[in-house]
């Protein structure tokens, strides 16, 4: 009987100390709410020092300092979604007009795509790669030295989206949160499926997506919530503080900022 004990005793403990070292030292902790006046933030992102966000209720692209006051308002963009902020420009996918309007100081161009969109939701630069998650069409358009490949189409199983938000690019890789599958999927350039992430965790929607070298983080809208897994797909934090109807993360320098759709804050969350 008590060779029992200690065989289950050890099996629990061995499968603790797995976890727990399988787990980041880092953790994330809340620190302050930025109230936002008359603005409903979709998408956010970080240039140096400010905050982009984009506003859906008034058509426009704003730019904060990190104390929430506007530095910057651009008006006139038709529902803008999630941000990208590359070599000091601002990229802002437009919902209802299907295209990926470029802010470069006080101009603003379209960039220039081979594939029809339907509703972009998210776009993202790296180097010599562009990914546009395209909503309405299940896909993600990928242009990638020169050449353009489409991941994804409509449907439920591995490799397949169901309206797709966001997307990163991070080690060669692209991550989409393919919202309605309630996961992440993470895709080579050349669109083969590598892993999904997230898949058993009761996602309700997966919303906004940021990528670094070592973590995932993604916004469940309708869960209240931040996932943080690791690279190797094991989630290691769950964020609920003062998150209402979360879109979007953005990280820089110690600290994460969460936009909250519902309540019409960024939520600031420190490293620990």
């Amino acid at each position: 009987m008590n060779r029992l004990v200690l065989t289950k005793y050890t099996l629990t403990s061995l499968v603790f100390l797995l976890l727990w070292g399988c787990q980041s030292d880092t953790r994330w902790k809340f620190d302050r709410l930025i109230h936002l006046t008359g603005v409903a933030p979709v998408g956010i992102a970080i240039d140096q020092n400010a905050l982009w966000i984009s506003d859906v209720q008034n058509n426009r692209v704003i730019k904060l300092g990190r104390d929430g006051k506007i530095i910057q308002s651009h008006d006139g963009f038709q529902r803008p979604m999630h941000l990208a902020v590359y070599r000091a420009k601002v990229y802002v996918p437009e919902y209802l007009t299907d295209t990926i309007s470029v802010i470069d100081g006080d101009t603003t161009s379209n960039l220039r795509l081979s594939e029809q969109l339907d509703a972009p939701g998210s776009v993202a630069i790296a180097e010599n790669t562009i990914a546009v998650a395209d909503f309405y069409n299940h896909r993600i358009i990928l242009q990638h030295n020169g050449q353009t490949t489409t991941i994804g189409y409509e449907g439920h199983g591995p490799g397949e989206l169901y309206y797709p938000t966001d997307v990163d690019l991070a080690q060669g890789m692209v991550y989409v949160a393919d919202a309605y599958n309630n996961r992440v999927q993470v895709f080579d350039t050349d669109g083969n499926i590598l892993r999904i992430v997230g898949e058993r965790d009761s996602i309700q929607v997966a919303t906004g997506l940021v990528v670094n070298q070592e973590k995932i983080y993604v916004t469940d809208f309708e869960g209240n919530r931040v996932l943080v897994y690791l690279q190797d797909s094991l989630l290691d934090q769950i964020i609920t503080d003062s998150l209402s109807s979360p879109t979007d993360i953005a990280i820089a320098e110690g600290f994460m900022y969460v936009a909250n759709y519902e309540s019409k804050t960024i939520a600031v969350f420190k490293e620990q």
